[in-house]
């Protein structure tokens, strides 16, 4: 995301995409991303890479996480800036306004048995126009230059919409174009709008826009725990800037657990095409439900038609918390900032290996913990925190729960000794 067009004139977002040496050199991520994935996946992948979304250029968005200070407080959440005496929808009341999905259907339409549509033409018609092309922008060289394209998904009628957060990663402004289409004429007609960003969220690779519109054509968000396997699914998005693309398959897995964040969502698997661009899109059902937002793919010498998609489900609870809070609520963490110390670097600058504390947050319960700035965490509840099993510890706590740190510290002689300290975890709001 921190190349600029004259590195990659495609300009497309990529959808997640793991790439060997089928991918062109210049869609590549500068840095390559490591993933956890099932075992029958590592089996064939080498390396994961964005190929359909706001991380423009092929970036990936899963990185490596560690390596920076301040990154402890195990914060994911987009840092937004939102108008706090304002009033934010729930999902639920959203929803409740949004009408049928086949009132844009032609009136010849016709079902199966189960009710789902006979035909993908007639799905198309009634939810093509609930899927919006995004572009976004960013500052470089003291202008405003855009930085990708993708999808994005419209979940009322007043103009909120959820797309990636590797969409929006890195980019200060955002522009969604919307189609609107004559059911009986087949006519369509569209409009630009600017777009604000309500939130978004790293670890679950979900964010939300809001436009200032009316009367669209709203996406119903389905019931992701009722597919089965096979299951036809239909995904449409806008792939290498091809606007409205369709493309068909099935349902080729379920629970499919792809990110190395202990925070990620289940993803649905299919064989439907995904390509650079289609991240933030969405998967539809035999309905003409979302039951997932499409954001990876997988490309190897060893597999094809591998894409993945958020499932509806549990992406929920995470988008009302973006709309209603601007971040992701009930999530633990220290307070602090660090500086990340390899074994590599402790050797050669005479240190201890481990996070260094470099900040805590007075807002905290940490700050009265008897932490203090200048030790080194080796150890949280017992998990070294070099290897990266510490990080998934948070995963697994409320804010109130408390942890036992184990830090080197150094006295004013020179001596180090292990101290044991317990810690209350705070609550992670976007800004802290």
């Amino acid at each position: 995301m921190n190349e600029f067009n004259e590195m990659n004139q495609s300009n497309e977002i990529p959808a997640e995409v793991v790439e060997i040496t089928t991918v062109p050199e210049n869609n590549k991520p500068k840095k390559p991303r490591r993933n956890h994935a099932t075992a029958k996946v590592l089996s064939m992948l080498l390396a994961v890479i964005v190929v359909g979304g706001g991380a423009g250029f092929g970036g990936a968005y899963f990185g490596n996480k560690a390596l920076n200070s301040a990154a402890v407080n195990n914060n994911s959440t987009h840092l937004v800036n939102r108008d706090q005496n304002a009033s934010y929808p729930t999902l639920d009341e959203l929803q409740v306004n949004t009408s049928s999905i086949q009132h844009t259907v032609n009136e010849n339409a016709e079902f199966n048995s189960d009710g789902t549509y006979k035909y993908t033409r007639d799905l198309v018609k009634a939810v093509q126009d609930s899927i919006v092309y995004i572009e976004v922008f960013t500052d470089y060289r003291g202008k405003s230059t855009l930085a990708g394209s993708a999808s994005g998904i419209i979940i009322s009628r007043d103009g909120y919409i959820v797309t990636n957060h590797h969409v929006v990663k890195d980019c200060n402004k955002y522009t969604v174009k919307v189609n609107t289409t004559d059911s009986k004429t087949g006519e369509s007609a569209s409009k630009t709008y600017d777009a604000k960003l309500l939130g978004a969220d790293e670890d679950t690779d979900l964010a939300v826009l809001k436009i200032d519109a009316q009367n669209l054509q709203a996406a119903v968000l389905g019931d992701s725990d009722k597919l089965c396997l096979g299951d036809d699914v239909v995904a449409i998005g806008n792939p290498l800037g091809l606007e409205t693309s369709v493309s068909k398959g099935v349902v080729s897995g379920l629970d499919r657990h792809i990110s190395e964040s202990a925070r990620s969502l289940s993803s649905i698997q299919t064989d439907a095409a995904i390509n650079s661009g289609n991240s933030g899109g969405a998967l539809f059902n035999g309905y003409g439900e979302v039951i997932g937002v499409v954001n990876e793919k997988y490309v190897s010498n060893y597999a094809e038609s591998l894409g993945f998609a958020i499932t509806i489900n549990e992406a929920k609870s995470v988008i009302n918390d973006l709309i209603s809070k601007g971040y992701v609520s009930g999530r633990a963490i220290l307070g602090i900032s660090y500086n990340n110390i390899t074994e590599y670097a402790a050797a050669y600058r005479g240190m201890t290996a481990g996070w260094l504390v470099a900040e805590i947050n007075q807002d905290l319960p940490v700050a009265k913990s008897g932490l203090v700035v200048g030790d080194t965490i080796i150890k949280i509840d017992g998990f070294s925190v070099l290897d990266g099993s510490a990080s998934d510890v948070f995963a697994k706590k409320k804010p109130g729960d408390t942890v036992v740190v184990t830090v080197v510290r150094t006295n004013s002689f020179g001596y180090e000794r292990n101290v044991d300290i317990t810690i209350e975890l705070g609550e992670s709001k976007g800004n802290n």
